[in-house]
């Protein structure tokens, strides 16, 4: 006897009638009247559902649907709810007609002497089930050893008990017997009681094991019967209409989707295969459910722990023992290593010494040459001056010649300049850079430093404009700043071909002043934009007159930049120009 989760059918009608209308009257009458009897035995721990439910009585339903439309008949459904599973078979036995049995009810060839069955539903398949407490048998012996004297639960009169008492007396075991009303209860039993065991429909158990852990499958003698079928009497003129559902292709569809709507597809997966299947094995065919795979893998490695630690007992001498020895041993080659190492080190010290040495003397002679330049420089330049000085003053002069003299005079002024901040020795070894902070107009700067670079654009054709707002006053160096300006302009026009426009503005932006530099060059690859402002970095982009470049112009604006505390930032999209913006301090306005 078998029942499933949500098989549980409520009392409808309390009634004695034993006896549902003949078929051949249905047939004539065009209408009657079909008595189902069952019996609840849901799994649940929770009381049963008040309402019709379950795979029986949806394919009872589905089975009257199918005999009206197919013989034009009018066929009702009423449901009787028995005290007992015994007294379902008892009242079908006994009664005569359209009487029916739905109570998940085995086929066994004794039944099949005194009621009819309908073709199976479903697969027959029982395990063998048992409290958590109970360890699992992985060997015949063990299987023998462990449930001697366990106590057995399961409901009289049924194919369950029967696989009870087969067992016990085929493994000359005994057992203490609990008697239960029905499949529901044997769960909860055994769930709830040490020691304690008994066979479940496979689907019960399926259903069963994801809502307790207190429960578990022994991998032994599961057993499997013809199936699952409901009942009708044995001298009932119904076997026609029957078979015409049962043996039909519309049964099929029906209970392959009841079953899925109640178990699931996985769990009708599994039932599916095991009735295709001829003989089951205790590992082979009945694939566990996920939870169950989870309990038995806790409960396999839970018992894995237990060996490892008796075997951990034994082998700790002998882990003591090798580590001992293992220690002695790194002991004595950390020694021989260390020795060896001490004189790799001071002959590879005596080298660095030495190299140190050499490196020094050659930093002393790059700072002599250094001041040497730097004086060697500032003689002619200093000449030039004085000689710009003096043609300016020369009022023969036309205006233009005025200019000129006036753009060298400042022009060695700034090479001077230039000279002291970059080539002064002391500041290059002490990390220092003598900023001379100081409030200017940007405007001004940018202004003078764009007439510098008329002549040289002009050379290849290039529009330079400017654009700035009335007054944009910073806080920087202004020497270093003209240098970051110089480089970014110097850079757009050698990297622009003829007849392009490069663009130079200045405006506030927040706390600080903002001076772009925008040209239509080649813009910048991926690649050269990872080696950006790296020093003596050659890129992607070739000078377009034939210029010359070191690459250290971006790497002077970035220092430069970041040593006034300001922010350089650009914006770029290859083949279509560079826009590089640099933020310094606002500063203040003098007042007079």
């Amino acid at each position: 006897m078998r029942r499933f989760l949500l098989f549980s059918l409520p009392l409808l009608i309390a009634s004695c009638i034993y006896a549902g209308d003949n078929w051949s009257d249905i047939l004539a009458r065009k209408n009657g009247k079909a008595v189902f009897y069952w019996y609840p035995n849901n799994v649940s721990i929770s009381d049963s559902k008040d309402i019709i439910d379950g795979i029986e009585h949806d394919l009872a339903f589905a089975f009257v649907e199918f005999i009206n439309e197919r013989y034009d008949v009018s066929l009702e459904i009423e449901w009787i709810k028995t005290d007992s599973f015994q007294e379902v078979m008892d009242r079908v036995r006994t009664g005569s007609g359209g009487v029916f049995g739905a109570s998940s009810i085995s086929i066994t060839p004794e039944r099949q002497t005194y009621l009819n069955f309908t073709p199976p539903y479903l697969a027959d398949v029982a395990v063998l089930v048992s409290n958590s407490k109970v360890p699992i048998a992985r060997t015949t012996e063990e299987f023998k050893e462990i449930f001697q004297g366990l106590t057995a639960v399961s409901i009289p009169n049924t194919t369950l008990f029967e696989a009870i008492s087969d067992l016990e007396k085929g493994q000359d075991l005994n057992f203490n017997v609990q008697q239960v009303q029905n499949s529901g209860q044997i769960i909860d039993y055994i769930a709830n009681t040490e020691n304690t065991f008994g066979y479940i429909d496979l689907p019960n158990f399926l259903v069963a094991i994801d809502d307790n852990s207190n429960i578990r499958r022994q991998f032994f003698h599961p057993i499997k019967l013809k199936g699952l079928g409901m009942i009708y009497p044995k001298d009932s003129d119904w076997g026609t209409p029957v078979n015409d559902y049962f043996k039909s292709a519309q049964f099929q569809l029906d209970k392959n989707e009841i079953i899925i709507k109640y178990l699931g597809e996985d769990v009708s997966g599994i039932i599916d295969r095991i009735s295709k299947s001829a003989e089951i094995g205790p590992f082979e065919e009945i694939v566990i459910s996920n939870r169950e795979k989870e309990l038995q893998y806790e409960e396999l490695l839970a018992a894995s722990l237990r060996e490892q630690e008796r075997s951990r007992t034994n082998n700790i001498l002998i882990l003591v023992t090798v580590v001992a020895v293992l220690i002695l041993l790194l002991v004595y080659i950390s020694n021989v290593i260390k020795s060896k190492a001490n004189k790799v080190l001071l002959d590879q010290q005596g080298t660095i010494e030495k190299r140190n040495e050499q490196l020094q003397a050659l930093n002393d002679e790059k700072n002599d040459l250094i001041k040497i330049l730097a004086h060697d420089l500032r003689s002619p330049l200093a000449t030039i001056r004085g000689m710009s000085t003096i043609l300016g003053k020369n009022e023969t002069l036309t205006e233009e010649e005025h200019k000129l003299t006036e753009y060298i005079t400042q022009s060695s002024e700034k090479m001077d300049g230039m000279i002291t901040k970059i080539l002064d020795v002391d500041a290059i070894e002490s990390g220092k850079h003598n900023l001379k902070q100081e409030s200017f107009d940007m405007r001004q700067l940018i202004s003078s430093i764009m007439e510098d670079h008329l002549q040289e654009a002009k050379k290849k054709d290039i529009e330079l404009t400017i654009a700035s707002d009335d007054s944009v006053i910073v806080s920087a160096d202004r020497f270093y700043t003209s240098q970051i300006v110089e480089n970014l302009l110097s850079n757009a026009i050698k990297f622009s071909e003829k007849g392009k426009v490069v663009k130079i503005a200045a405006w506030d932006e927040g706390n600080y002043g903002r001076i772009c530099v925008l040209d239509e060059g080649p813009g910048f690859s991926k690649e050269d934009e990872k080696k950006l402002f790296k020093k003596y970095q050659h890129l992607s982009a070739k000078p377009t007159g034939g210029e010359t470049s070191v690459g250290l112009g971006l790497s002077i604006v970035k220092t430069y930049t970041e040593m006034m505390n300001g922010k350089v930032s650009y914006k770029t999209k290859e083949g279509e120009g560079t826009e590089f913006l640099i933020d310094l301090p606002k500063g203040t306005v003098a007042t007079a």
